[in-house]
């Protein structure tokens, strides 16, 4: 095969891969611990499977190929938060560091996502555990962001975490003047 027909098996390859990783994150939420795993793995076969073709044309890593790797890398964080498995780190997943980076950075808004649900769910201590985990994230990102960004894009990213973990912040805030307020009226 040229490298115009691996193209085009590399593009639809990220797609699928993407759509697992999408897949493993949604069943995540949802506490379908048993589907989002089967979906975890296949992501990770896809992954396996992308990896052997950028080898052998490793000019074709880019695009879809690099956002599929940050999914997988995000659908990680994901599968460890929900279900206490053992974070797969970029060498686990064989997949370049700037790509599991951006992923982990991404992660922060599936994290607010859970916050936001444990809220609702009377959960506050959950949920600031949640929020901590955001902190660190975010902290050790900024960290590798200056002086000088080490991953392309990042600085962006740091940035919008800071809006989400404020938001976050604020929504937890407003769930403990809740819970004080009823137990003022009780």
């Amino acid at each position: 095969m040229d490298r115009f027909e691996n193209r085009e098996k590399l593009l639809q390859m990220s797609r699928e891969l993407i759509r697992s990783c999408g897949e493993t994150v949604s069943l995540s939420h949802r506490g379908e611990k048993e589907k989002a795993l089967k979906k975890y793995d296949e992501a990770i076969k896809k992954s396996k499977e992308v990896l052997q073709v950028v080898s052998n044309f490793p000019e074709l890593l880019y695009g879809d190929v690099g956002t599929a790797f940050q999914e997988l890398a995000e659908a990680s964080v994901v599968v460890s938060m929900y279900f206490d498995e053992k974070l797969k780190l970029a060498s686990d997943l064989g997949i370049p560091d700037t790509y599991y980076i951006t992923g982990i950075a991404d992660s922060v808004g599936e994290m607010r996502r859970r916050v936001l649900e444990l809220l609702k769910k009377g959960e506050n201590k959950k949920a600031e555990e949640t929020y901590s985990m955001m902190e660190e994230i975010y902290q050790t990102l900024w960290g590798l962001e200056y002086p000088k960004s080490v991953v392309p894009g990042l600085r962006q990213k740091v940035d919008s975490l800071r809006r989400i973990l404020e938001e976050t912040y604020h929504d937890i805030f407003l769930a403990s003047l809740r819970i004080s307020t009823n137990d003022v009226i009780h």
